[in-house]
């Protein structure tokens, strides 16, 4: 029994680390192949959804260079609306053009530009799954809780703007709901430090100011 007792949170952890290590390569290997795609587009003359895929491959890098965190969920629902967030890189670039694709393309580079000035306030707490890597108030957390998340939204409204599809919007409309359950998520998990609460008092809004 004392064997037992002392190998089981030893195997646990093992267990945690190999799954960990799944979730990682499996991540890099739809990116590599979304960034395929994406960029034999590009190639081809293409160049309306290289801000896209730049801000998800910055999405990869910061997954994979993240720090531990001190409490993540445990609640499955957490992690199937986490998984969520990668819906965008099912998306597909269509064969489209006119005033439409400029005015994706500029707001997929607004989007870009707001998600490495998020990142940069961020550093190495961002996370999928709900967890507590440390509060960070600085920047655009000034203005809004979850700016990297708005981020994100802007970015793939342009991308479905410049690559209008039956299923781009879709994709989007589901990214759209798992975010919004994501941040309630977080918020349930942060806010059980009083730090937060005091975040959360002083910076009413979530995701739009005014809005949400």
């Amino acid at each position: 029994m004392a064997v037992s007792a002392a190998t089981g949170p030893s195997s646990r952890l093992a267990w945690k680390r190999r799954l960990a290590l799944v979730q990682d390569a499996t991540l890099v290997c739809v990116s590599a192949l979304f960034f395929y795609i994406h960029a034999a587009k590009a190639m081809e003359g293409n160049l309306t959804n290289a801000a896209f895929a730049v801000e998800q491959g910055l999405l990869v890098f910061m997954f994979l260079s993240r720090r531990r965190s001190v409490a993540t969920t445990t609640r499955p629902i957490d992690w199937l609306v986490a998984a969520g967030g990668w819906l965008p890189l099912l998306m597909r670039p269509t064969d489209t053009g006119g005033t439409a694709a400029l005015a994706g393309s500029i707001l997929q580079g607004a989007g870009l530009t707001m998600t490495c000035v998020g990142f940069v306030y961020l550093g190495r707490s961002f996370g999928v799954v709900a967890a507590n890597r440390g509060l960070k108030t600085a920047g655009p957390y000034r203005l809004v809780r979850h700016p990297i998340y708005f981020s994100h939204t802007v970015t793939s409204i342009g991308f479905c703007l410049a690559n209008p599809s039956a299923l781009n919007l879709g994709l989007f409309a589901l990214t759209l709901a798992c975010q919004l359950l994501r941040i309630r998520a977080e918020e349930r998990v942060l806010s059980a430090t009083a730090a937060y609460s005091a975040y959360r008092a002083e910076v009413r809004w979530r995701l739009i100011p005014g809005l949400y």
